[in-house]
């Protein structure tokens, strides 16, 4: 499924990521941790083609990923801290431009659906901006939950979340895992990490450790 080799990155020339290697199967679902500052958000980003990293291979789906056409990237689906979408424009329009981009031609009904289970019906005609960070948490879980994907990328999902929003986040991570989809999170909570990691990947001094 991805395959990552030697990937290397500095930042003022401090080394954050050094020689990192690793493998996700299909189906696996893999959590990174670590302390702040250990390059956990900066490997997503390197795998979701945002940042660049100094050295290094990845393929996915037999694919060069750094290398490769922006069409070796199609399956995956990346979302990080922030919400990748446009403030001005309300949860509908964003989630219907976005899949759009993914080359889906997704009906409204179906997404004002989507947005009604996770919470976000009221508020379905705002524009994002006005949204606060669990909002625009559940909207990203809404986008994962329409979107077609291989391998997920999430980093820190349970952010700004309440209680209703961290269960239905763990709900769907659990259906993901039953319907064996590839997932990759950031967590810094140890009790998650085991509850949803098939395994444990720390990053530590910018090397892989393995729990």
């Amino acid at each position: 499924m991805l395959s990552v080799s030697h990937l290397s990155k500095s930042f003022n020339r401090r080394p954050v990521l050094a020689n990192i290697t690793f493998e996700i199967a299909a189906g696996e679902t893999v959590v990174f941790m670590g302390k702040n500052g250990a390059g956990k958000s900066t490997l997503l980003r390197i795998l979701a083609r945002i940042m660049a990293c100094d050295k290094g291979e990845v393929r996915f789906q037999n694919q060069d990923l750094l290398k490769g056409a922006p069409t070796a990237r199609k399956g995956l689906l990346y979302l990080g801290h922030a919400s990748g979408m446009y403030s001005a424009l309300s949860a509908v329009e964003n989630l219907s431009l976005a899949l759009r981009l993914r080359g889906m031609h997704t009906s409204k009904e179906m997404i004002i659906e989507a947005l009604t289970h996770y919470g976000l019906f009221d508020q379905k005609d705002d524009p994002i901006a006005i949204y606060s960070q669990g909002m625009l948490q559940r909207l990203k879980l809404t986008y994962a939950e329409l979107a077609e994907w291989t391998l997920l990328l999430m980093d820190e999902p349970f952010s700004g979340l309440d209680d209703d929003g961290a269960k239905l986040m763990h709900d769907a991570i659990l259906q993901w895992k039953s319907e064996a989809q590839s997932l990759c999170l950031v967590l810094h909570d140890e009790a998650k990490g085991k509850l949803y990691g098939d395994r444990i990947l720390r990053i530590e001094n910018g090397e892989i450790q393995e729990s």
